[in-house]
């Protein structure tokens, strides 16, 4: 029996026995006419390769997208830390107007300083330029202390608190710092040498005007 077969490769009719019809060749591209299935299948998509690529690409844009969602679900995670507990000793409170210097100059300019109760405090005198330290003074709160500074133009902080941990923790985590706004000149004028006397709490009319600082600052 015969049949007419057009050729998959050029498109020629051609007139084929049915026993012949696997060894069968087109008459006008001499190719072998008859394939399987399976086979015209393979050659389809080996022809066209992009039958494939928008599967990959399909398959990469949705991975990207989770990607990017997973890590803003995992940024919008926040990772608590708790803070460190202070655990240093409690230690006794030095005396009142106990002074630590940091310069070998003579201290002869006369500072008074004014406490209320309530709070103990390390006064610090910083060379106003440098911002090094020339002396420290502790204070017990409610007292006044009268001493003599090198000459010099300082900037005055201070710490207060009430329990005492030493001078590399002050007051512990309790500690207030604070810092004179003005500039303290202690000089000798040839005639005099100028002091000055600061209140270390609020009073009406008060000499000394604050501003709250970070700890980096005393």
């Amino acid at each position: 029996m015969e049949r007419i077969i057009e050729c998959p490769n050029c498109g020629q009719k051609n007139r084929i026995n049915d026993e012949n019809i696997k060894e069968a060749k087109c008459g006008k591209c001499w190719k072998i006419i008859y394939k399987n299935p399976k086979e015209i299948e393979k050659e389809k998509k080996a022809e066209n390769p992009t039958s494939y690529a928008w599967i990959f690409w399909l398959v990469a844009i949705a991975g990207f997208i989770f990607f990017i969602s997973s890590q803003d679900s995992s940024s919008g995670k926040k990772t608590t830390k708790s803070e460190p507990t202070f655990s240093h000793p409690e230690q006794i409170l030095p005396y009142n107007g106990e002074i630590q210097t940091f310069t070998y100059e003579n201290r002869v300019a006369p500072l008074k300083i004014n406490t209320s109760h309530g709070s103990n405090y390390v006064v610090k005198l910083k060379d106003y330029y440098t911002k090094k330290a020339v002396m420290t003074i502790f204070i017990r709160g409610g007292n006044t202390l009268e001493t003599k500074v090198p000459l010099g133009t300082y900037e005055i902080t201070y710490a207060s608190g009430d329990k005492w941990y030493g001078y590399n923790y002050l007051f512990g985590p309790d500690t207030g710092y604070s810092k004179a706004d003005e500039m303290f000149s202690f000089r000798d004028t040839g005639y005099q040498i100028n002091g000055y006397t600061i209140t270390l709490y609020r009073v009406s009319n008060g000499n000394l005007r604050t501003t709250n600082i970070n700890k980096s600052d005393f």
